[in-house]
């Protein structure tokens, strides 16, 4: 048996330990004192889920079982079924969508997913977003066009009207009298029977119209229209179509159904909007139609259009809570990616059981030798924006959330578990507790390599190479998230996300704004931005909250709100008795000073200066700070965050000073801290710790064993600190005790012994190709370690997979209390035994592990398996003009959504490249420096 067959056996019964547990209605996790070094239950849903595309929806019971046991085996927790195009060429193999066909091979795909324990979601519809063959004319997307024509005294407008979508026409005069409406005056030739009374006039038309948009690469049978994102309605006569298909063929719900981002374009309008924006803010849209077009004053066209934008935020939400409400009645949880809508998203995001983000493109994050896409040319991932998912789940007491993980990490067949690993770390200390990669093509497993793909990258499937050590990656991602998944947030703050200042603006176009995770305009102009980076950056532990979590479920913390100019009269009311509760509230910078929109403007606007002028703000003995009492506790306004910060005396963890970053979680004797070191330089120090801890543990999640007791101190100043030693790409889990110090072993703290030289290991190198395609190229004896790519065989030029390195090397001589094995640069991950036993599974940077107890007198055979990327064995395919690309041009790009071509890549770098070596070891107690 090869070793990585070991490693994915192992993993999979590492992982299948414990039963499922529900999601929802059990505890979460209670840490026992027994279980202080070992890792929490690692069940289906600590384990990473994937997006599974049904190419074509051409799928077979044979290839799903097949594929769906190596899910499992890898290590994996679910599947989430999206149905998309197919493959050219399999045209008889489409199963069109909800067909009994269709339904029959996702009925079989939910009992092999029970029999293997692994979850089943699925998407609401195909492609993206809600739309299909189902959707007549009257539920599909739909937009505000208004025009206007000046028209002077006497004179009649010329121009004949479009018929279609004609809503409304209104005559505006300059004097300030009501506007006209003029809808009944239109002749049967389209043409306005109406002469221009004394005075300037202009005449204005709204017309609703289609957007026309269609389902983006819908699958087999479910081509049409995209649903209208503001009507509820429409939403139920959708959901409609599901019961049938699923009552008809006696078919079980999924675990949850999944609802992609806001990708309705240029849809602005529901023929239910003119009704629901009169009740909400008393006044008729048509009769300030000037305003919203933008022909008046700056002030009177931000209000109304902030109304607007109001409105159709409250029918988006409802919209998405009777998808909720229906999911919930067929026993299914919901995950809803509310970014790029304009709503406000934490709203949406709570609206569903599991808030989901996504990530799109590399973070570029500085760790030495860590590659980064050079054609990526769009905003990074931004943990300040992956926060809106997370605060929403937090604030709204949801155990899960989620993230579309890994899109567009870099370019096809050129993705490394390496780069992967520093973005999900970046996702955890954001607040992701529930991975889901994007993703895994469905490809039978017949399919000639590469099999079928999908548009954007990445690949995390078996036809990846690095297919071969995903199960330790999924591994560690399961013993993290076990971690995540347990206990509840311990964030300190709560910031206000002022979005009425967003939609209380006379800026761009009339209709919504939408509030995007990729182009980050609107996060960087908002006053939140301003507040949520230095918090970030000083170690404070925050999340968002929006004007209606205040009002209605607002957790008993410290709010602050930014700089900004609108609120609502009845957040302030909140926000006051907030404060009567022994709460304290910071406004950071300009105070509110103003309630947004036009609606009743006179009446909101008088309320809520008489509550703002009950606050009398007073002086503090601190410079910036001012302060108002009231009840249990105060009102603090400041021009200086952190100066206000400190006279509040909030806690912050300034591990944050070292570059680390962190997430901190209450569990049932402690604390759990997840800190991961994404800089380009190492940290080995004591770190403060804003919490009490009576004893510590460190665990690696890289490894199912590797866990001790953490040295802790506390300064002269009463700081208590823990020693952590985290080199570029690292991270650890901290488990802390408030009460009892559990006892078992140290952790092994270690520095490098400077005294004595490192000990290369020069080989030969004996080089056996194990796994991989498109032929095995023959042994090979290294007398140095090169580049696969620089070797005389050809076919090593080409190959993708695995290939075995053995080296037999004489313990060194030298004493050491333990011996580093430092594997330098490695192209691109590294499997190692040495003298028959399993050592790791290296996935990421830094190539380095300790082995000095594994090491024997005399001769020591070191065996190291490296896994290189698909680039080499595309490239060639390219240069020979193959024809292996099974899609339309559409629907298979590049990074830059250009045509994809590797024909002009030049060789990729393969394998062990160095320099191995063995660097001595010292044991560090880091209470006697």
């Amino acid at each position: 048996m090869f070793p990585y067959q070991r490693c994915r056996i192992l993993t999979f019964i590492l992982c299948s330990l414990v039963p499922l547990l529900s999601l929802l209605s059990s505890p979460a996790y209670a840490l026992e004192k027994e279980d202080a070094f070992s890792w929490s239950a690692l069940d289906q849903s600590c384990k990473p889920w994937t997006y599974w595309w049904w190419m074509g929806s051409a799928v077979d019971k044979e290839s799903i079982t097949a594929l769906l046991e190596d899910f499992s085996q890898a290590g994996m927790g679910g599947v989430h079924i999206i149905p998309i195009y197919g493959a050219k060429g399999y045209e008889d193999k489409y199963l069109d969508y909800l067909s009994p066909e269709w339904m029959e091979m996702f009925k079989h795909t939910l009992a092999e997913a029970k029999r293997l324990d692994l979850g089943v979601d699925m998407s609401t519809g195909t492609g993206w977003p809600f739309g299909g063959p189902m959707v007549n004319t009257e539920d599909a997307a739909k937009r505000l066009v208004t025009e206007s024509y000046p028209l002077k005294e006497g004179k009649k407008l010329r121009k004949r009207l479009p018929a279609e979508g004609r809503f409304k026409i209104m005559a505006v005069s300059k004097k300030k009298q009501p506007p006209l409406d003029l809808s009944h005056l239109i002749t049967q030739k389209n043409r306005l029977d109406w002469q221009a009374p004394k005075g300037d006039w202009t005449i204005y038309t709204l017309y609703v119209k289609p957007t026309e948009q269609q389902v983006k690469r819908a699958a087999p049978g479910a081509k049409g229209n995209v649903l209208d994102p503001f009507s509820p309605q429409a939403m139920q006569h959708y959901l409609n179509y599901f019961d049938q298909a699923f009552q008809n063929t006696n078919t079980p719900w999924p675990r949850a159904q999944y609802h992609d981002s806001y990708e309705y374009y240029k849809a602005d309008w529901t023929n239910q909007l003119c009704d629901a924006f009169e009740k909400e803010h008393g006044y008729a849209l048509p009769s300030e139609i000037a305003a919203l077009h933008g022909d008046a004053s700056p002030d009177r066209i931000a209000r109304v259009r902030h109304d607007y934008r109001a409105t159709a935020a409250q029918l988006l939400l409802d919209f998405i809570r009777t998808w909720c409400d229906w999911a919930k009645e067929k026993g299914c949880l919901t995950r809803n990616q509310a970014h790029g809508s304009p709503g406000n998203l934490l709203d949406l995001y709570a609206a569903a059981d599991i808030p989901e983000t996504e990530i799109f493109g590399p973070s570029a994050f500085p760790i030495p030798g860590l590659r980064t896409d050079p054609d990526f040319n769009q905003d990074r991932p931004n943990p300040l924006m992956i926060k809106f998912a997370s605060s929403a789940a937090h604030v709204a007491e949801k155990p899960r959330i989620t993230s579309e993980t890994c899109t567009w990490l870099g370019n096809h067949f050129q993705i490394a578990l390496s780069q992967a690993k520093p973005e999900l770390d970046q996702l955890f200390v954001s607040g992701i507790n529930h991975v889901f990669f994007h993703g895994m093509p469905y490809s039978p497993p017949r399919i000639e390599w590469p099999g079928w793909l999908f548009y954007a990258a990445t690949n995390f499937s078996p036809t990846n190479s690095f297919w071969h050590d995903i199960p330790a990656f999924n591994a560690y991602i399961a013993r993290c998230q076990s971690v995540l998944q347990s206990g509840t947030p311990d964030n300190d703050l709560l910031l206000y996300f002022p979005i009425h200042d967003l939609w209380n603006s006379a800026d761009g176009e009339p209709g919504v704004q939408l509030l995007t995770v990729h182009k980050l305009g609107w996060l960087q102009k908002c006053g939140l931005y301003d507040v949520a980076t230095p918090l970030w950056e000083k170690g404070y532990g925050f999340d968002y909250i929006s004007d209606t979590q205040i009002q209605e479920n607002c957790p008993s913390k410290t709010i602050l709100i930014p700089n900004c100019h609108f609120l609502p009269t009845k957040t302030l009311q909140h926000l006051i008795a907030h404060v009567e509760q022994g709460n304290t509230i910071i406004f950071v910078g300009n105070a509110p000073d103003d309630v947004p929109g036009l609606g009743r403007l006179k009446e909101r606007r008088k309320a809520f200066n008489a509550l703002y002028q009950e606050l009398h703000f007073k002086s503090t003995r601190t410079p910036d700070v001012e302060e108002v009492q009231i009840g249990k506790g105060r009102f603090l306004r400041t021009a200086n965050l952190e100066t206000a910060l400190q006279y509040a005396q909030t806690p912050r963890e300034a591990m944050a000073d070292t570059g680390l970053k962190f997430i901190r979680r209450k569990h049932t004797h402690g604390y759990h801290y997840f800190i991961t070191n994404l800089t380009d330089h190492t940290v080995d120090q004591w770190v403060p710790l804003a919490t009490p801890a009576r004893g510590a543990v460190l665990l690696d999640p890289r490894f199912a064993t590797k866990s001790g007791l953490a040295a802790l101190r506390t300064t002269p100043a009463g700081i208590q600190e823990c020693y952590l030693q985290l080199a570029p790409g690292e991270s650890c889990i901290l488990r802390t005790f408030t009460q009892e110090s559990p006892q078992g072993p140290s952790w092994p703290y270690r520095q490098i012994d400077t005294t004595q030289p490192a000990v290369p290991l020069t080989g030969p190198w004996h080089l056996h190709f194990i796994q991989g395609g498109p032929t095995l190229p023959p042994d090979a004896m290294l007398p140095t370690l090169t580049s696969w790519t620089t070797l005389e065989n050809e076919a090593v030029k080409t190959f993708a997979g695995t290939a075995r390195y053995t080296s037999r090397f004489q313990k060194p001589k030298q004493n050491a209390e333990d011996w580093l094995l430092d594997l330098g640069k490695v192209c691109e991950t590294a499997h190692i035994r040495l003298n028959g036993q399993e050592v790791a599974c290296l996935i990421s940077l830094p190539f380095r592990i300790p082995i000095g107890n594994l090491l024997q007198k005399g001769e020591n055979t070191l065996e190291i398996e490296v896994t290189n990327l698909d680039a080499n064995r595309i490239a060639d395919l390219d240069r020979r003009k193959v024809n292996w690309q099974n899609f339309h041009d559409i629907n298979f790009v590049d990074i830059r959504y250009k045509k994809f071509d590797a024909a002009q890549w030049p060789l990729t770098n393969s394998g062990l490249l160095g320099p191995v070596q063995l660097i001595p070891m010292q044991n560090l107690d880091p209470s006697h420096p």
